[in-house]
């Protein structure tokens, strides 16, 4: 299973050479002057966060620039504080350059740029070249002749860097459009502006380019009259405008307070526009200001509401954080309430960001975003990032303090209360359907509007309405939100008589009560309204109506404009197929969509959104069949959309966007092959994004819908039940795992044979499920019937001869045949390397595997050596630190620092990484127990006894209760367990569990296998413990004989029993053997492991070893 890496950005290469530069100078190397480079940096620039120090210098280096990164002055500062420290050194000279030629693309989002490229572009439609030409001459003259339009010139532009300065071409040239163009789109500019000057840290004068100031035009506005409707850039038009001028507040009504698009969005959560003048805008947006919907223009009355949520929201409790719920049944604009609230009273927070939260996969697309926009030093998958977020929420780790988190949509306490903060000084807002939230949160109940609110609505939006037609219209409307908004863009598109469209709405209702079918939520006037609507739409264009219906089948989350993008994988009606292939009639059928107010068109995102009541009541307006047809072409336009790359980081934005609708639309019970493969690559994504519960979720759904509608036997069902059956053993499901493991091969080898390469991979998957039973000799003999094979069909070289080469070497390992293991995955390792690549996470994963070979075969020290360089690599291919191959690497390395002597970095690593694992992937996670197994005995090394044994209980509970009390796994720990409680002077204790797990491991793995060894060692020094000398001596004779044989006689382990026997004949009075064996050992210690080695010490003092256990990966 292979988590391909993403494809690397200006922003990932600015950041990775960035590292790979200081890691080149030779002053970053100590602790001491990375401290004192800290200190400079902070020196230019007082807003440089705290840097948590990691025990290795490259992850400190990559901690330093990552917080250099997110405040992008702070990357100037780092430049002055490196020419002074080390001005003459290759790295310096490079991370100077790299800074200096670091454009606006390096150091802004790319949804940001995005979002900057679509208003420029919207500035410049309709104008000639010689309209702007002067503005680029003026800020960067050698990018005019390479730039066709505006946008061309901004692309141009933001490659470029500052020099030796801090001024960047692009922010300067979108400062001169934003001067010269009307609104709304100069709103949007400064905003947006305004947004990067915050990210910078800096005032905005020191970002532009140094010029004469041009002459104040109304606070920055454009003058009145034919200069709104014309670009005019004129000479100057690029000069250093005081940015206090551009980034003026607007004195024009309905222009959004810090919006990118005066587009009204629709429904987040329930949907309403409603028409009095807004308020003005608040003074400061909060510096992280996330996915908050525009503010509506025209929001009408609310007032009360909006009151008592503010002194809710404002009363301070010493508790934990207790959520403020907004709650009603759906259309009475609960999502609108809060977005007027947010916008309102921006300024009183230093972050803001809003959550869609009715599915999960939702809540942990924003809270990624959310980790990343805060600069966290995690990996993008979910659960590296939510934990990390929770984690600096609830206790301060962040510079931001005041924090809003809205939860739109929430239906569900027990799905969405879990990523609620518990601490911290922020507040949580809830929008829900859900009474429920009443009896857990403070709650608001939000109902319709009154008459009066109606009735100032409608009068708003057709000021030619009399007071008595708006109350008739509110009146049969029942003052729902929803639909008075409905009815308002119907009169405004069509201006219909008041009189007649009442007559309509009875017509419709009339219509709805003799239809027996149809359910009781439309036998009312508001289902009429929309009705009304969706008649005309019809007949006016059918195609658009039909995308309607199509799209009613989505999640109401905002569908992308790109799923309709060319032809559907299969034809859904002629006239929808014929839009779908034509953009102009797509354009013209979404925009009649949103002139009857059936859908809302959000241009900053490029998203269409159509609220669930108006769902509800298109879904019901069709035939079974109509049904039939309309799902299966949502089925078919998301699986035209399918990115098939679900390993890809840069991919997963499009999986996180499809799959609300992949689930609402139940595109699990397609037999389509295009839509099965959507469906199978969404289950990947979900597991390399991170989301285990959830992927395990989806995979079992689609499985039980698949296996009822095309049998077990079927090629695509097949394929599911063994990626189900990965996951299952990755949540720790490992009996239902093994059980669709073994039923899957059965499967294969009665339909194709085992020479089927779908055979071959469903061998591996059991050789692994016998290794999760505890059955390593099984798992070997299945690695060994199918590796040659592979060899043999597919030559050596290729991804699955590599694959069973690798899955062997585990089993190998696990068998205790270390030689015999390095020897292959020296060899699989070097082929991956040559196939793969040195960075390929696959071809890590070998060499982490090696690198184990080479310490349990005794070379503590090389091992150490190795995987220090290992991690080194790990971490340049993938950054983060909490990346699983990376923290793989980081776990072998804290044992290897053990075995090699290090005691205190092993601890300081362990410490580090079990963190990293259980805020990952939780406490029964394999690779947690493992971790947490290895540092209860770097705790016990360190002297810190009750830690050790405290945690080794949790762990051997963990390994019982997961892998079973035989497991050779769960017996380590016992092992490793019991050489605390000899420790801590219950020695009898130690012996009975000593003498448990020594009779499970001889059954399990044999008399001669390296742990079996292990746990005899660790016996023998209980008896010896226990006054038992000549016991002790008995079975360490045993022990050293098998030892040498088996590890060889300079092993370390061997050693260690050599000592323990020489203890053994001196308290037996043979002085002169002991003597001659003792020497024997330190000779061969001092060879193997060095004078200083702890092993090499303690056997010094004549102090008894004792020998630990790793639980090697399965």
């Amino acid at each position: 299973m292979t988590v391909a890496g993403g494809v690397k950005g200006p922003a990932t290469e600015l950041s990775q050479g960035l590292i790979d530069a200081l890691v080149r100078i030779p002053i970053t190397s100590t602790t001491q002057n990375r401290r004192l480079l800290i200190s400079l940096v902070r020196r230019d620039f007082s807003r440089y966060p705290d840097v948590q120090e990691l025990p290795e210098s490259r992850l400190h280096i990559i901690n330093i620039v990552v917080a250099c990164l997110e405040h992008p002055a702070a990357l100037w500062a780092l430049r002055d504080a490196l020419t002074t420290m080390a001005p003459d050194e290759a790295g310096t000279r490079r991370a100077c350059q790299l800074i200096d030629s670091a454009g606006l693309s390096s150091l802004v989002p790319e949804d940001e740029l995005r979002q900057c490229r679509e208003l420029i572009r919207q500035a410049g439609n309709g104008h000639d070249r010689v309209d702007w030409q002067e503005l680029v001459e003026n800020v960067a003259p050698h990018v005019l002749g390479k730039s066709s339009d505006l946008v061309s010139a901004f692309d141009q532009l933001a490659v470029i860097g500052p020099g030796q300065g801090r001024s960047l071409p692009a922010l300067t040239f979108v400062a001169g459009v934003t001067t010269s163009v009307g609104e709304p789109v100069a709103g949007h500019l400064r905003t947006w502006l305004q947004e990067q000057i915050e990210r910078f840290g800096v005032s905005g004068d020191e970002l532009l380019l140094p010029s004469d100031p041009l002459p104040d035009a109304a606070n920055g506005l454009p003058p009145e009259g034919d200069g709104r409707d014309r670009i005019n850039m004129g000479a100057g038009a690029a000069h250093d405008v005081p940015i206090a001028g551009i980034l003026g507040e607007s004195d024009k009504p309905g222009i959004s307070d810090g919006q990118p698009d005066d587009e009204q969005t629709g429904d987040t959560g329930d949907n309403m526009v409603s028409a009095a003048p807004t308020k003005p805008p608040a003074r400061r947006l909060p510096r992280v200001w996330g996915d908050v919907p525009p503010r509506n223009p025209n929001f009408t009355g609310r007032e009360e509401l909006l009151s008592r949520l503010h002194k809710e929201l404002l009363t301070v409790r010493e508790a934990a954080v207790l959520p403020q719920a907004l709650h009603g049944m759906g259309g009475v604009g609960k999502s609108q309430l809060a977005i007027e609230y947010v916008h309102r009273h921006s300024s009183e927070y230093d972050l803001v960001w809003w959550i869609s939260a009715e599915q999960n996969i939702l809540v942990l697309s924003s809270l990624v975003k959310l980790a990343q926009r805060l600069g966290l030093d995690v990996s993008p998958e979910a659960n590296s990032a939510v934990p990390a977020v929770q984690d600096a929420l609830n206790t301060g780790k962040i510079e931001y303090e005041r924090w809003l988190l809205v939860f739109d949509n929430a239906e569900s306490i027990e799905e969405v209360r879990p990523y609620f903060p518990t601490g911290g000084a922020g507040k949580i807002l809830v929008t829900s359907r859900n009474p429920e939230w009443a009896g857990v949160a403070r709650a608001l109940e939000v109902d319709v509007f009154t008459r009066e609110e109606s009735k100032a609505f409608l009068t708003n939006r057709t000021p030619e309405l009399t007071d008595n037609d708006a109350d008739r219209l509110a009146e049969a409307l029942g003052d729902l939100p929803l639909a008075v908004e409905q009815a308002a863009s119907w009169r405004a598109a069509t201006g219909m008589p008041v009189d007649e469209y009442l007559g309509l709405l009875d017509e419709k209702r009339i219509e709805l009560l003799d239809d027996t079918s149809a359910p009781d939520y439309q036998k009312n006037s508001v289902a009429a309204a929309w009705n009304v609507s969706l008649d005309r739409l019809d007949k006016v264009n059918r195609s658009a109506l039909h995308l309607l219906q199509v799209c009613s089948f989505f999640s109401p989350e905002p569908i992308s404009r790109e799923f309709f993008r060319g032809s559907a994988v299969s034809p859904i009606t002629d006239p929808l197929d014929q839009t779908l292939r034509d953009s102009v009639k797509l354009g013209r059928a979404i925009r009649d969509i949103q002139r009857f107010a059936l859908a809302k068109l959000n241009h900053q995102n490029n998203t269409l959104q159509i609220h669930r009541l108006i769902q509800t009541v298109i879904v019901g307006r069709m035939d079974e069949s109509q049904r039939e047809l309309m799902r299966a072409g949502a089925h078919a336009l998301l699986a035209s959309a399918n990115p098939h790359s679900p390993g890809r980081h840069s991919r997963w934005g499009v999986y996180q966007s499809l799959l609300p609708h992949v689930q609402a639309s139940g595109a699990v019970e397609s037999t389509d092959p295009n839509v099965m493969d959507l469906v199978f690559e969404t289950v990947q994504f979900l597991f390399h994004w991170g989301d285990h519960p959830g992927c395990l979720e989806f995979a079992e759904n689609a499985y039980k819908n698949w296996l009822a509608k095309l049998g077990e036997s079927h090629a695509e069902v097949l394929k599911l039940a063994k990626y189900l059956g990965w996951i299952r053993s990755v949540v720790g499901r490992y009996k239902a795992a093994v059980e669709i493991f073994e039923r899957s091969l059965d499967l294969y080898m009665d339909q194709f044979g085992e020479e089927d390469e779908n055979t071959l991979d469903a061998m591996l998957m059991v050789a692994y499920a016998r290794r999760i039973q505890g059955d390593f000799a099984g798992a070997k003999e299945v690695d060994e019937r199918a590796h040659p094979i592979c060899h043999r069909l597919f030559g050596e070289d290729d991804p699955v001869t590599l694959r069973a080469a690798n899955s062997l070497g585990v089993s190998l390992r696990l068998t205790g045949e270390f030689k015999r293991a390095a020897e292959l995955d020296q060899k699989t390792h070097s082929r991956r390397q040559e196939v793969l690549g040195s960075d390929d996470s696959d071809t890590l994963l070998t060499l982490n595997n090696l690198i184990i070979d080479t310490r349990e075969s005794g070379e503590f020290v090389k091992a150490s050596r190795q995987q220090g360089e290992a991690l080194e690599r790990s971490l340049t291919a993938f950054q983060y630190p909490d990346n699983p191959t990376v923290m793989r690497a980081s776990r072998n390395l804290a044992v290897a620092r053990r075995k090699a002597g290090d005691h205190t970095g092993a601890l300081e690593l362990s410490l580090d990484t079990v963190e990293r694992y259980r805020r990952r992937y939780g406490d029964d996670y394999p690779d947690t127990m493992s971790a947490s197994l290895n540092l209860a005995i770097d705790q016990r090394h360190a002297g810190n006894l009750d830690e050790a044994r405290t945690l080794g209980e949790e762990t051997l509970q963990r390994y019982r209760s997961t892998l079973g009390e035989q497991h050779p796994h769960t017996v380590a720990a016992q092992v490793n367990l019991a050489i605390v409680v000899r420790q801590l002077g219950d020695a009898q204790r130690a012996y009975r569990s000593d003498r448990e797990s020594l009779d499970a491991l001889n059954e399990q793995l044999g008399a001669d296998h390296p742990s079996t060894l292990t746990c005899a060692t660790n016996l023998a020094s209980d008896l010896f413990a226990m006054g038992d000398a000549q016991a002790a001596f008995d079975h360490d004779t045993d022990t050293l004989a098998r030892s040498e044989r088996i590890l060889g006689v300079e092993h370390p382990s061997t050693l260690a029993v050599g000592v323990n026997l020489a203890l053994d004949l001196r308290a037996l009075g043979r002085e002169q053997e002991a003597d001659l064996l003792h020497a024997d050992n330190m000779a061969r210690f001092r060879r193997s492991l060095g004078d200083q080695h702890p092993a090499t010490l303690n056997a010094l003092k004549s102090l008894r070893a004792d020998c630990d256990i790793d639980p090697m990966p399965l």
